[in-house]
This record gives C-alpha cells, structure tokens and sequence, in this order.
C-alpha cells in the first residue's frame, strides 16, 4: 500500500476515533453506538495495513520516521477536520456535545 493511501486512511480512522469520542458525551445513544461501529471497523482494518507496513525484521531508521510522520500527520488530520465537521454539521439537538 502506498503512504499516500496509508495516509488517507489514517485520516479516516482517526476522523472516526474523534467522532466516537465526541458521541460518548452526547445524549443519544443511537449516535454514539453508530460512530462507534464506525470508529472500531476502521481500525481493525488499518491493523492489517499497519502491521504489514511496520513488521519488517532490519527496516531503516529513515523508513521507519517516515511511517512515523505519515501516521502523525493523517491522525491529526482526521481528528481535526472530524471535531470541525461535528460541530458544525452533525451535532445538533441530543447528539450535541453538553446537551
């Protein structure tokens, strides 16, 4: 897999852990147990990207911050633009954050 889609990914997975993080402290249950089957699908699937990737006996320290980087940069990104759209788009009524 490429870093590029790796990233996306990342973006995703993290977008998703937001998400769910945010949902835990709505008022609706249905909401957070949706955005929580969200958030636990894609990590288990980035787990047998992430394992492949990373699990490689004498990988070069250079490889290895790379990956480093691409993981922290596609995390924050998700997680960012997933606490933005949330408040902005998703939480209304119940599902807002305090309600």
């Amino acid at each position: 897999m490429s870093l590029i889609l790796w990233f996306m990914l990342l973006v995703v997975q993290n977008a998703a852990f937001t998400w769910v993080s945010r949902a835990r402290n709505s008022g609706s249950y249905g909401y957070h147990a949706i955005a929580a089957v969200f958030s636990n699908g894609i990590w288990f699937v980035s787990q047998f990207i992430l394992i492949g990737m990373v699990a490689k006996p004498g990988m070069p320290l250079s490889e290895a911050m790379t990956l480093g980087v691409v993981y922290i940069a596609g995390t924050v990104t998700g997680s960012v633009m997933m606490h933005y759209a949330a408040i902005n788009w998703l939480e209304k009524g119940k599902r807002k954050v305090g309600a």
